[in-house]
């Protein structure tokens, strides 16, 4: 088993492969494994970087690179970050966490799932998801694609709520149809005004507004979005406001006014210091 090694200076792997962006990788103590790609890795850190190792398929070293690299230099960005005297704070607890670049459908059907659901039940049911309805990847499989919106919009709903999607499920099946006819096209919303491309998003049975930004953030490129849930509005409220309760609503437009363009990023800083630091509220990445 070749392996590679990818220099990619200052990420930490586990904050973020664990931070609420994707739901495909497993831990086997310090080593982690999902697909990327088409490829099935292994991937272990390393000081300065990411030993990697092909497990099945076609595993490209430099798309795991760019799906890793994400925004760019991570001290660069949190150089930026820092100049906030409070992030200057937080970071020392959560360095390191790189906002991956990852395929647009799979980022909007894994938020479908996401709605009020933790993240060990969203992994188990894209786990589901992809056993049952995308393609295998090598000989006997040792994991399976994700499935095309092609294969989601045609699937029975009995298939759907197999995978433990539960009152999801119309919704997946109803957005993989959007997609899938181009009625909804994911690479366009890249493209378009942040408030535009949110709007066309809402759009969507069952798509609220945290949902429809976690879409753009980890999925379509929009970097001033600010997803709130109850880690985020925890450590916000405690670091800021003295504890003092805010909207969802009103917290995105103050991120937006104080971090700009980097509200994204300091959103997973912020979302890694409120699970870690601050007492927990109830499991989950919903609000």
């Amino acid at each position: 088993m070749r392996e590679f090694l990818l220099h990619i200076p200052g990420l930490h792997l586990a904050r973020t492969l664990q931070s609420g962006q994707a739901f495909r990788w497993c831990w086997r103590g310090p080593v982690a494994e999902g697909v990327v790609g088409g490829g099935v890795w292994r991937l272990r850190p390393v000081p300065g970087g990411v030993v990697a190792a092909v497990l099945g398929g076609r595993g490209c070293p430099g798309t795991l690179r760019r799906y890793l690299v994400g925004w760019g230099p991570l001290g660069r960005l949190e150089a930026a970050l820092a100049r906030d005297p409070v992030l200057a704070r937080v970071l020392p607890h959560t360095r390191g966490i790189s906002i991956l670049a990852q395929d647009p459908w799979e980022v909007l059907a894994t938020f479908v799932i996401s709605q009020n659901n933790n993240i060990p039940k969203i992994a188990c049911s894209v786990a589901r998801l992809c056993e049952a309805l995308g393609e295998p990847i090598g000989s006997p499989p040792v994991a399976w694609t994700f499935p095309s919106p092609e294969a989601v919009a045609e699937a029975p709903e009995l298939v759907l709520r197999e995978a433990l999607l539960g009152y999801r499920a119309p919704y997946l099946r109803e957005a993989a149809r959007r997609v899938a006819r181009g009625d909804l096209d994911l690479h366009r919303l890249r493209a378009l005004p942040t408030d535009e491309a949110r709007r066309a998003l809402l759009e969507l049975p069952g798509i609220g507004e945290k949902v429809a930004d976690c879409v753009l953030l980890f999925g379509l490129g929009h970097r001033a979005v600010f997803p709130v849930d109850v880690w985020v509005r925890r450590a916000v409220q405690h670091l800021y406001f003295g504890g003092k309760h805010k909207t969802p609503r009103a917290l995105r437009g103050w991120a937006l006014d104080r971090f700009g363009e980097l509200a994204g990023l300091a959103q997973q800083h912020l979302y890694q210091y409120g699970r870690t630091r601050l007492r927990r509220p109830a499991a989950g990445w919903a609000s």
